[in-house]
């Protein structure tokens, strides 16, 4: 790869010719390559200099590199702080060549770093020549007035290629004394001092160049004939971006990019250092000095100057623009002046040209000096969408930077098995998805697998084996035939030693038959799935967010837990553990005495219906446990209402209404009877349907007496009172009657609650005028009788402002009836005494009970004996209050929270915000 000559300036300047050196790669001369690595545990600064025994710093390879050798330091090796003195020569046919991370080595992220300790800068090269520097990140020293970042001095055909300059106060690069033919090239000056070629240099060629906010003027050239300063990018410098200074004839600047401004962010415009200080204003952005003059040519540049300044100065004349400066010079006939806006966050030191800065595409001299290939190794291509201008058939663009059509590269890492995780010898697929939008063909794949293992390949598919386990990171970088380079995103791929599937688990039992299972498990593959069976027909599959299992027995008892674990490689194994589930406080619930069970739903949780019960005899609760619905479809749909009595045989008979159907099922709270356990639930079954109690279409409400073993189910449905009877032994059911029509009740019934004394149903139905209407079925009669109750005693105190929400009711000896009303704020109560044939008023039970029983949202109540048990849930905070009306003593208790510990506990041991959405309560 050879600089290009300027022909037309070989005409211009008849008494001297322009020579510059030709660009070479070291690599691929015989003379072999000496390896530099300082985080190499082997390396050595007396050793050869082999990969093996590389050496540890840079001086120690320049103090015994000998022509066509190549020191080549490691990519990602880290910083050198050290200044690299350079006193060995090449021959222009076997130069010495220093190579770091180039874009024929590169390694995205892994640069090479060069730090001086002391006022020195990072390379020094004194009396040497056929010298190649590149791929390096130079930095300098932050101190005015100290040394260069390089300096080069008294030296013939040094290339300085492919290097990042950065953090520099002073020039990052000098020359001093006789230096010819000093090519500096296809590098980045970063928030850096500039260039500087000083006296006495001649030949030199500054092309290709990312000059970003430099903190002085880009290039200063001064008493050095035919410099060649083409195709730079020279952004938002301090002072000028080419400054061709004293007797320096026959220079050329042509095809460079040169802004002051930018558009979009002006955080980096200009440099830092010069943001304010006023001696950095009106400079023109190219100067070539009065002696400077003879011989030089500008043309073909961008320049867009400050608007204080001008874009150019020439022999000690201003010019503003380009057209001005051509009618007085004949200087820069193809300038143009466009404002530029690069992308200040992904290419902040990388000043590309944006695909809209069509003036500057395909219309750069072929024939100026420079390289083939652009700063990051792109050729010049034919943008399809823009008119080439450039003369001869140009295609090249103006600046540092090629326009290309890659715009994204795609990598898709497969296995067998789709987590990219498993056992040595793991192979994995890798393939490469290009987009290019000019058409160009990828010439090259090169596949880095994160483990030292690197394929280049002209197809977008390799494969590769992992023999040693490790966490590795898949990428991919295409080149097109334009040279135009693009990453790819990285891919993890986890490698681990062959090993057995393992498994084990923990568990921790709570207060609330509750059960938290912690499950562990090693495998060098993916762990694919766990279940846990609990051992009482629940299994759970899916673990709750800390990644453990949580379950709720509905009974205390020695349960067999299985975890059955999974992995990627098909394996299985089974971690079985006997857990004795403690349940003093059920088994105490159940015993005899006076009893009640509170049997609802909540949201939030695992199963949707819950039940609690109570031993007043012996002062203890039982918790809140699930009930599992099994053999009816409940699990995950909303339940709308709940209705629960005991029957004569000790068993409660619950209800729920989900999806428009009733479902039903029998807990036994006595002795263990017939194979069925003390508190044993048995399966749901179906009340609605052709076979039962028959279809209700628009069932809201549900509520339940029992004479006997026959239970009286009461519903709600379409404004109307509906009953069915069904005997608990035989599971029959009679059809539904309408209650409403045999009474004669209006319809729009929005609440009803049912009781039973002897051979008779109550029901208490609130109709949508806020009326209380009563309903007597007399089953000995056969006959139903019923009226106003608020016509014949009113209604509760706040009625009229608060209207009457919901119903509850209950029996107590005597033939009293209790009908317990809920309105906003209060609870009432009236007692319909039918021995004696009369009501009594509403009486306020908030009132007598305390705090606990206001503000209501819903309301159950049963009876034991001569007791009302009456219980609220309060609106606001969702707790479970309850207060015993004893009729005996005469007076009411206080009230108090059952969803505490020492009570019923929480609603869900695992969900503190479980709501109650439908609350009954049945006495025993």
């Amino acid at each position: 790869m050879r600089l290009r000559q300027s022909a037309a300036l070989t005409v211009a300047a008849a008494t001297s010719v322009l020579v510059f050196p030709a660009v070479s790669v070291a690599a691929d001369t015989p003379g072999g390559t000496l390896y530099v690595n300082r985080t190499s545990a082997a390396c050595a600064d007396a050793g050869g200099g082999s990969e093996a025994r590389p050496f540890c710093t840079i001086s120690a390879a320049a103090a015994v590199v000998l022509p066509g050798q190549t020191v080549e330091v490691a990519a990602g090796s880290g910083t050198y702080q050290e200044t690299v003195r350079i006193t060995r020569s090449g021959t222009p046919e076997q130069p010495i060549t220093f190579l770091g991370v180039t874009f024929d080595r590169p390694q995205a992220g892994r640069p090479v770093v060069l730090q001086p300790s002391s006022g020195a800068g990072s390379f020094v090269l004194a009396e040497v020549h056929d010298v190649v520097v590149r791929g390096f990140d130079v930095q300098g020293t932050r101190t005015a007035g100290s040394a260069p970042a390089v300096a080069v001095s008294n030296s013939s055909r040094v290339t300085l290629d492919q290097n990042r300059y950065y953090g520099t106060i002073d020039p990052s690069v000098r020359t001093s004394g006789a230096n010819g033919q000093l090519t500096v090239s296809r590098s980045r000056f970063s928030s850096a001092g500039g260039l500087v070629v000083g006296a006495g240099a001649h030949d030199v060629l500054i092309t290709g160049n990312d000059f970003d906010r430099s903190r002085t003027a880009a290039v200063t050239v001064t008493d050095a004939p035919n410099t060649a300063v083409t195709s730079n990018t020279i952004a938002f410098s301090c002072l000028e971006s080419v400054r061709i200074d004293g007797a320096s004839p026959g220079a050329v600047v042509e095809n460079n990019v040169i802004t002051a401004e930018h558009t979009d962010d002006t955080t980096v415009t200009p440099a830092p250092a010069c943001a304010t200080d006023p001696r950095f204003k009106g400079e023109a952005e190219i100067v070539v000095s009065a002696g400077s003059v003879s011989g030089s040519k500008v043309d073909y540049n961008l320049v867009h100057p400050w608007s204080d300044g001008s874009g150019y100065a020439w022999g000690g004349t201003a010019y503003r623009t380009a057209a001005a400066f051509k009618e007085a010079t004949g200087q820069a006939g193809h300038d143009v002046d466009v404002r530029l806006s690069f992308n200040p966050i992904v290419n902040i030191d990388h000043n590309r040209l944006p695909e809209t800065a069509t003036a500057a595409i395909d219309s750069a001299d072929p024939s100026a000096p420079g390289l083939d290939r652009d700063l990051l190794g792109v050729k010049p291509g034919d943008d399809p969408k823009v008119p080439n201008t450039a003369p001869n058939g140009g295609i090249r663009d103006r600046g540092a930077y090629e326009v290309h059509g890659q715009r994204s590269l795609g990598l898709t890492v497969t296995a067998d098995v789709p987590s990219l995780q498993g056992p040595t010898p793991f192979t994995v697929k890798a393939t490469a998805a290009p987009v290019n939008a000019w058409g160009v063909d990828q010439v090259n794949y090169r596949f880095s697998f994160g483990d030292g293992t690197r394929i280049d390949s002209p197809e977008p598919t390799v494969t590769h084996t992992y023999t040693k386990a490790g966490t590795y990171f898949v990428s991919c970088l295409a080149t097109d035939a334009q040279g135009a380079k693009m990453f790819s995103e990285y891919k993890q791929v986890l490698v681990r030693d062959p090993a057995d599937l393992t498994a084990d688990l923990t568990y921790r039992l709570g207060d609330s038959l509750d059960l938290t299972v912690t499950p562990s498990a090693s495998s060098p593959w993916v762990i694919t799935g766990r279940q846990v069976d609990f051992g009482d027909g629940t299994k759970l599959s899916q673990p709750a967010a800390d990644g453990t299992f949580k379950h709720q027995y509905g009974a205390p008892g020695s349960y067999q837990v299985a975890l059955t674990t999974t992995d990627e490689g098909g394996r299985s194994v089974v971690t079985r553990r006997t857990v004795d589930v403690p349940g003093a406080a059920y088994t105490a619930a159940l015993a005899p005495g006076d009893r009640v069970q509170l049997f609802g739903g909540r949201t939030g949780s695992p199963s949707s219906l819950i039940n609690a019960g109570a031993n007043y005899t012996r002062g203890v609760w039982s918790p809140f446990l699930p009930v599992s619905p099994q053999g009816a479809p409940i699990e995950g749909k909303g339940v709308a209402a709940t209705a629960s009595v005991t029957t004569a045989d000790q068993y409660l008979r619950a209800f729920v209404l989900v999806d428009g159907k009733v479902y039903s099922a029998d807990r036994n709270l006595g002795p263990a009877s017939g194979g069925v356990a003390q508190g044993q639930w048995l399966p749901w079954s179906e009340v609605t349907g052709a076979a039962r109690a028959g279809d209700l279409p628009g069932i809201t409400q549900l509520t339940a007496a029992a004479i006997g073993n026959r239970v009286h189910l009461v519903a709600v449905a379409d404004g109307r009172v509906y009953e069915a009877s069904g005997e608990r032994s035989t599971g029959t059911w009679s059809a539904w009657g309408d209650v409403t029509a045999v009474l004669g009740f209006p319809a729009g019934v929005t609440s009803v609650a049912a009781a039973s004394t002897g051979n008779v149903l109550h029901v208490a139905m609130l109709g949508a005028d806020g009326r209380v209407r009563v309903g007597d079925g007399d089953y000995d009669r056969g006959r139903w009788s019923g009226g106003d109750l608020t016509a014949a005693i009113g209604v509760p105190t706040n009625a009229p402002l608060a209207p009457i929400t919901q119903l509850a009711a209950a029996t107590t000896p005597g033939s009293k009836f209790h009908v317990v009303a809920q309105v906003p704020g209060e609870i009432y109560e009236a007692v319909a005494d039918y021995a004696a044939g009369r009501w009594s008023g509403w009486g306020n039970i908030s009132r007598e009970t305390g705090t606990g029983l206001y503000n209501t949202r819903q309301i159950a109540v049963a009876a034991t004996g001569n007791t009302l048990r009456v219980f609220g849930v309060d609106r606001f905070s969702n707790a479970v209050y309850t207060a015993d009306g004893d009729y005996t003593a005469g007076r009411w208790s206080r009230s108090a929270q059952v969803n505490v510990p020492g009570a019923a506990g929480p609603l869900s041991p695992f969900d503190p915000d479980a709501d109650v959405v439908s609350l009954s309560a049945a006495g025993l």
